[in-house]
């Protein structure tokens, strides 16, 4: 995870670095409830009651609100870069091209 996020950070421009300094955690694991399976992926950085972190499925980034307890509460299959995730923070008003959190496909496809 470590070398993941170091090579995200390298491509951040001045003003990401910055938010990233300020809300960055050491990664750690917290559930999240997947397709109706509870599992665990990685928070890097907490912002007003937000997350980001790795889907380690998907492997990319993406943003949730945290529960109670420390929980993803919204599944994202985003596959984005540290810098996108952090541009939605950065942008909250800019539409960034994501359609919902995660939702299952429906059996009889």
């Amino acid at each position: 995870m470590q070398g993941i996020i170091a090579n995200e950070v390298l491509r951040l421009s001045p003003e990401q670095r910055s938010l990233w300094e300020s809300c960055r955690v050491p990664p750690r694991r917290v559930p999240i409830l997947r397709y109706g399976s509870h599992e665990q992926v990685f928070v890097v950085a907490i912002r007003s009651g937000e997350a980001i972190y790795w889907e380690d499925v998907e492997e990319g980034f993406n943003i949730s609100p945290l529960g109670s307890t420390g929980e993803i509460l919204e599944h994202w299959c985003n596959q984005d870069e540290l810098r996108w995730a952090l541009n939605r923070w950065l942008e909250p008003n800019r539409h960034h091209g994501n359609l919902g959190p995660a939702e299952p496909l429906p059996e009889d496809r």
